[in-house]
């Protein structure tokens, strides 16, 4: 069952799906919604804390609902909202979990006052490859190219990035 709901976004990580593959299902949003806030709050949690990781959370979720609604509606595309919103937050939960030991290997690291190259390089790859999966999902979503689908992704990237961290600051 579980293998079952998590095999189309595994295809859409890999390119070889598309986010109109997923069914327009508002359960498959939702539970693709939880999920993305499990992920979300459990990636914070070393740095923020459970109160302000939540909020976080709920911050990036907001946001990520918000702008995917925003450019489809602004392109003409609103009817996608369903699929393009799971295949985004389906594909993150995947990304967020890969990132989970990778994270909480680079926060030990800051913590003990040293850095790891290969770590660090590790999550860039990660954050790499989440940017031409969303940059996928996106460019599909617009009817448009890939170039179009990854600048969309990568504004709401840096976006959420600015935002998350001029409202949260990590604990000490």
């Amino acid at each position: 069952m579980a293998y079952t709901i998590l095999k189309p976004f595994l295809n859409l990580c890999f390119l070889h799906a598309n986010p109109q593959d997923l069914p327009a299902s508002q359960a498959l949003l939702v539970i693709s919604l939880i999920l993305y806030l499990i992920v979300s709050v459990t990636l914070a949690l070393p740095i923020y804390g459970l109160n302000i990781s939540l909020t976080q959370a709920l911050l990036e979720i907001t946001m990520l609902i918000a702008y995917t609604w925003l450019i489809l509606v602004m392109t003409s595309h609103g009817e996608r909202f369903t699929q393009t919103l799971s295949a985004l937050a389906g594909t993150g939960v995947i990304f967020g979990f890969l990132a989970l030991p990778i994270t909480y290997s680079i926060y030990d690291s800051a913590s003990a006052g040293v850095g790891n190259v290969w770590t660090l390089f590790a999550y860039l790859m990660i954050m790499g490859w989440l940017l031409v999966v969303y940059g996928h999902v996106f460019r599909n979503a617009l009817s448009s190219n890939l170039f179009l689908g990854m600048l969309v992704s990568f504004v709401y990237i840096v976006l959420t990035s600015v935002v998350i961290e001029s409202l949260f600051q990590p604990r000490t």
